[in-house]
């Protein structure tokens, strides 16, 4: 080993220089870095409210004898239908029409019967209740102590109540006395020491039905594996059936026709 004069000296690693450096590659890095947000929204209405309020009409339609008027040409006159989801009334009334053999006629006038659909009340109503200790404020005081719930309850309610009366065009008079028909479905939401929620009802029975999973919570869980795939309906809906099942036929579609020169 070479021995070290006094005019020599041996350089120790600066501490500040190293962090100067690591400081500088930090900078650099940082451009790199990227960040993403999301955005999310609700509708003015709850999927929940529109599916119960759905279904309820879909049962009470499903009391209705369309069958009655298979080989009819009818008009479904709406004039006297008031309610929230009227185009889903009128579109799954045509659907049931048109699925009995029915014919839609494009006015009275052109029809054989008219229909006079009516709204009874078609809209939901929430309950709510709760086992635990009520809200309470301290006397004397103007603290209160909040509500403790060791189990709680809240069920939404669907109502639909349909009318419908059916009548000649031509005369006026009806073919029959018509009548009202009234379905409810229901959704529950049940919360134990704050866990939840545990699901049922007329909801939670249409969205597993369309993805063929039922989550142990009665919530609509997260799809994975095989079942991934199963986000529709397990049985697809035909629009056009074959020959032997139609009501109607199709148009004939005319040849391409070539242009040679």
């Amino acid at each position: 080993m070479r021995p070290v004069s006094k005019f020599e000296f041996i350089e120790e690693p600066d501490m500040s220089t190293h962090t100067l450096r690591a400081s500088i590659s930090l900078l650099t890095l940082l451009p790199m870095i990227g960040c993403a947000s999301s955005r999310t929204s609700e509708t003015a209405r709850t999927a929940t409210e529109q599916v119960l309020l759905s279904t309820a009409i879909d049962r009470s339609l499903n009391n209705v004898s369309f069958e009655q008027l298979q080989g009819r040409k009818v008009f479904i006159d709406d004039k006297y239908l008031e309610s929230v989801d009227k185009g889903y009334v009128m579109g799954s009334i045509r659907h049931k029409l048109l699925a009995a053999g029915g014919q839609i006629a494009k006015d009275a006038d052109s029809a054989d019967v008219v229909i006079e659909p009516r709204s009874g009340g078609i809209g939901t109503d929430n309950e709510d209740s709760f086992v635990g200790i009520p809200k309470m404020s301290l006397p004397g005081t103007a603290l209160s102590l909040p509500d403790v719930k060791f189990l709680s309850h809240n069920t939404q309610y669907g109502t639909a109540k349909i009318g419908l009366i059916a009548y000649d065009p031509k005369t006026g008079e009806s073919y029959g006395l018509g009548g009202q028909s009234t379905a409810l479905t229901k959704h529950d939401d049940t919360y134990v020491l704050g866990m939840g929620p545990f699901r049922s009802g007329a909801v939670r029975q249409e969205r597993e039905s369309a993805i063929g999973f039922e989550s142990p919570t009665g919530a609509v869980a997260t799809l994975t594996g095989q079942k991934a795939g199963r986000i529709a309906r397990r049985s697809p809906v035909n629009l056009i059936d074959d020959p032997s099942t139609r009501v109607a036929e199709l148009p004939s579609v005319p040849p391409v026709s070539t242009i040679t020169r």
